[in-house]
């Protein structure tokens, strides 16, 4: 994760959200704007036929993800964090349940993130590329790159953290 103020495992939820929003989301959201800008520029004749739609299965499963966690799975969070006393009331039971629909979810983007990887031949756009085609593979990398750090803060500890929460919260 991008600088922060002390170790994530000393974190609030509610600070470690602001640094996943502030940092992975924001730049998920831009450089997914930036890949697709340059899928323009460096034509689809060079290109695996089936990158287009990969990539495009990517950037609306992630709009959608982005946007349940923003308005629905991490206020809640913040929420229950909060008031621990007085438990947000939700439509879905228990906070395992967003969650475990968020990991499945990373899931789905990690498969992609193969395909991706695999047709690119790992971001490698050859020693005869033009440089629209190696800036467009450095794109896809960087995006990848920070799609896989910014899934381990949310699986391996934001995730975790919640549902240790809840249950302390419910005994």
């Amino acid at each position: 994760m991008k600088v922060r103020s002390q170790s994530p495992a000393l974190a609030s939820l509610s600070s470690l959200i602001v640094d996943i929003e502030q940092s992975h989301h924001v730049f998920t959201r831009s450089q997914l704007e930036r890949v697709e800008e340059l899928f323009g520029r460096v034509g689809r004749e060079i290109l695996p036929k089936t990158l287009r739609q990969y990539f495009q299965a990517l950037k609306n499963d992630l709009m959608q993800h982005l946007m349940k966690e923003e308005r629905i799975l991490f206020p809640y969070i913040t929420a229950l964090e909060n008031d621990p006393e007085h438990p947000p009331s939700s439509c879905f039971g228990s906070v395992a349940n967003p969650i475990r629909t968020m990991q499945f979810e990373h899931d789905a983007v990690k498969s992609l993130l193969a395909e991706i990887r695999n047709l690119t031949i790992d971001y490698q756009p050859g020693h005869d590329a033009s440089a629209g085609l190696a800036e467009f593979y450095a794109a896809l990398k960087a995006l990848d790159d920070d799609l896989v750090e910014h899934i381990y803060w949310e699986d391996n500890v934001l995730f975790p953290r919640t549902l240790q929460l809840e249950r302390r919260v419910a005994t």
